[in-house]
């Protein structure tokens, strides 16, 4: 995985975003010290004119005095120096001076009832706004630099496990040791890993799964097929095997057949599901009224405990075994009888028991018991058959930590 392209779109959004952030906050700055800067140079010019006026002016000025000693004063002269007025002129007016654009301007009202002016230029003053606003825009470009070479760096740092992740997952053949846990990553980065080894766990638990069924189809499908091939041998070469007999074998071998071949795709539909928490009665009620009809044409009665438990288990894979256990022992139950399921909350059980019917029974043959004890895995129970003369029964125990609802 190269992690280059990442890091560059990631470092990149970042440094676009903070490039706004620096961007607003320089416009903000220049703005206020521009306005800062305004209100001082007023409070200059006001306390220009109100030391002349206390200090210099000794009668009242009209609209035609000469200002020109205003300008000599040596106050005025060192106040100009000192500060940001430029091209300083003083007026006097009937009301004050209405500023023009790019002036600064205050006005002192005299006792005579006219305004003294005093007007600069913003020359000096938009110098050093633009001045103080080239060297802060120096200062967040460079800080922009050195926070992306950092961004980079910690970028490397905490994004390389993920090329470690990639490289680890490109190495992997199946039947190695799939242990993808990382080093010193981050959390994040942390719980894709583990995600991750679920998930080759899962899959490779599945193709194991999937190998396995393969060969116990093959294992127990060729015997019935043999034996069908056999016949149909016997039948053509000898002239002593009867019609009747021979399509009466080979329908028990069809029969045969078509048993194991139910149960291989049993165990072919039972694939990966999360555990959720069900209620045993709730599950079993929607299956007996599905099989109801079934049992009504063998005049079965299904007699069910009246009390539960719940248990945090795969829900569509549990539905799937008990109605292929309350099947087999309608299947197998002989007409008029009853069939019962027993859910014993302290102990965890649940039985299915049926009347012998001296037939052969789904879980007696090889690939049942082996469909029971992989689905006993994935749910999380123990299981025992018991037979006699009168009685079929299957009973589950279910080990994992569940509620009693009595």
């Amino acid at each position: 995985m190269n992690t280059k392209p990442l890091k560059i779109k990631i470092a990149l959004i970042f440094s676009v975003l903070i490039a706004i952030a620096f961007s607003l906050n320089w416009m903000v700055a220049t703005q206020t010290m521009h306005e800062e800067k305004m209100e001082d140079l007023e409070k200059a010019l006001n306390h220009l004119l109100s030391e002349s006026n206390e200090e210099y002016i000794n009668q009242p000025l009209t609209l035609k005095s000469d200002l020109s000693f205003l300008y000599t004063i040596p106050h005025n002269q060192m106040l100009v120096r000192n500060s940001e007025v430029t091209m300083l002129r003083f007026l006097v007016t009937k009301i004050p001076y209405i500023r023009q654009e790019n002036e600064i301007s205050t006005s002192f009202k005299l006792p005579n009832g006219l305004y003294l002016n005093a007007i600069s230029d913003d020359t000096k003053l938009q110098l050093s706004v633009n001045k103080y606003a080239q060297k802060l825009l120096l200062r967040y470009l460079f800080s922009l630099l050195i926070l992306l070479i950092i961004t980079i760096v910690l970028l490397d740092y905490y994004m390389k496990p993920l090329a470690v992740l990639a490289q680890k997952t490109r190495d992997w053949k199946s039947g190695d040791p799939f242990d993808f846990s990382l080093q010193r990553s981050g959390r994040e980065i942390e719980e894709v890993s583990n995600a991750f080894s679920a998930l080759i766990h899962r899959i490779e638990g599945f193709r194991t799964k999937e190998s396995e069924l393969f060969k116990e189809a093959a294992h127990e499908l060729k015997t019935p097929l043999a034996l069908m091939r056999s016949r149909l041998d016997v039948y053509e070469n000898s002239q002593h095997y009867e019609k009747a007999k021979f399509i009466a074998d080979l329908g028990h071998d069809i029969k045969r057949l078509t048993d194991e071949l139910q149960n291989v795709l049993f165990l072919e539909s039972s694939d990966f599901e999360d555990p959720t928490l069900v209620n045993l009665t709730l599950i079993l009620q929607p299956i007996l009224q599905k099989v109801a009809i079934l049992a009504q044409r063998k005049q079965l009665s299904i007699s069910l405990s009246p009390h539960t438990f719940t248990l945090n288990t795969p829900e569509k894979l549990l539905i799937k075994a008990l109605t292929a256990l309350i099947e087999n022992a309608m299947t197998y139950a002989p007409e008029n009888s009853i069939i019962t399921i027993h859910i014993d909350p302290l102990h965890k059980t649940l039985s299915v028991t049926n009347s012998s019917g001296g037939e052969k029974y789904l879980f007696s043959s090889k690939i049942g018991h082996k469909m029971l004890r992989r689905l006993s895995d994935e749910l999380g129970f123990a299981y025992e058959i018991k037979t006699d003369e009168v009685h079929y029964t299957i009973t589950l125990t279910f080990l994992q930590e569940s509620e009693s609802l009595l």
